[in-house]
């Protein structure tokens, strides 16, 4: 009789807290599968000039630069290229098998290095540039010509890289240097097919670079253009002091550059075309990335969950 007494005291309690779990697992799932689109003017992201840009960078840790922007005949060039016309349109079979079967930390289930196009996450495929070939790399260093204004004037407004406290040199090969000091770490062609899943939030590097996405086709947040925490490259940063997640939201062929060091990822594609993109990362030849082991790339993934959910929590409850 006692146990059956205490049994009926425990499960109203047992069904409580089953429903208060499962209400709170659904709330944050969908606060973190908000798509918020990033606003140029309100966010402060938008530049037409070299300084803005630079400024923009300094403050929220991404532009969008206008000045910039490729023409659609260059756009056009790069999507007629020969690594281009390899570009998966859907997920590869055999590939998703093999995803299947890896298993490890966030960006560590990567496709055989032999094989063109890797894969990073569900559907997103990547043309790093060993697997480029000598045309496609010419017309990719003439796109850089238009963009290494920006890269050098990051670099040199930054000067030492206060976030690096290493006091040792890199060996990595300086084949790709733009300027002294500073290299090419990553030259690849991307694309994210359709159904493909969400990126793990995490960084380019820990340490002050500079990342630049060129879209090949408008970013929307339909077909998952790039999500990124405003302000979170900034070590001071406050959790609640910006917008949360925003959702890049640009015409093809525009330039967007974030800080290395900003909290991202890429969304999954919603919509029935591919979404390609070019993507060119610069780096201090003695902080190549990403500049952390697995246990970082977890904590940083964590973090970036944490952090979107909540300020996706206060921009719900107190909308602007």
């Amino acid at each position: 009789m006692a146990a059956n007494q205490s049994a009926s005291r425990i499960l109203p309690k047992l069904v409580i807290t089953a429903t208060a779990a499962g209400g709170t697992i659904l709330a944050c799932h969908h606060l973190e599968n908000q798509r918020r689109i990033l606003d140029c003017e309100s966010d402060g992201c938008n530049s037409s000039t070299l300084p803005g840009a630079l400024s923009s960078l300094q403050t929220s840790g991404v532009a969008i630069v206008e000045n910039l922007r490729l023409t659609s005949k260059m756009v056009n060039e790069v999507k007629n290229m020969p690594a281009a016309n390899s570009m998966p349109t859907q997920l590869l079979k055999s590939q998703r098998r093999q995803q299947q079967r890896r298993r490890g930390p966030p960006g560590a289930n990567m496709m055989p290095q032999d094989e063109p196009w890797r894969l990073s996450a569900y559907g997103r495929y990547h043309c790093l540039e060993n697997h480029l070939g000598d045309e496609d790399i010419q017309l990719l260093e003439q796109i850089e010509q238009q963009i290494l204004p920006l890269v050098q004037g990051f670099f040199r407004e930054g000067g030492g890289d206060e976030s690096c406290n290493t006091t040792s040199k890199s060996t990595t090969p300086t084949t790709n240097t733009i300027m002294d000091g500073i290299y090419r770490s990553e030259l690849q062609l991307m694309t994210a097919v359709p159904g493909s899943g969400n990126q793990s939030w995490h960084k380019d590097n820990r340490a002050r670079g500079l990342s630049i996405i060129v879209p090949l086709v408008d970013f929307t947040p339909e077909n998952g253009g790039t999500q990124l925490l405003l302000g979170s490259h900034n070590n001071k940063w406050p959790v609640f002091a910006n917008g949360g997640a925003r959702v890049i939201n640009a015409p093809a062929g525009s330039v967007v550059a974030y800080d290395s060091r900003t909290i991202h990822r890429g969304l999954g594609n919603e919509t029935s075309e591919g979404r390609p993109a070019l993507i060119f990362c610069y780096d201090r030849v003695e902080t190549p990335p990403p500049g952390c082991g697995t246990l970082g790339s977890v904590g940083t993934s964590y973090q970036g969950r944490l952090v979107d959910i909540l300020t996706g929590a206060r921009n719900v409850l107190s909308p602007k």
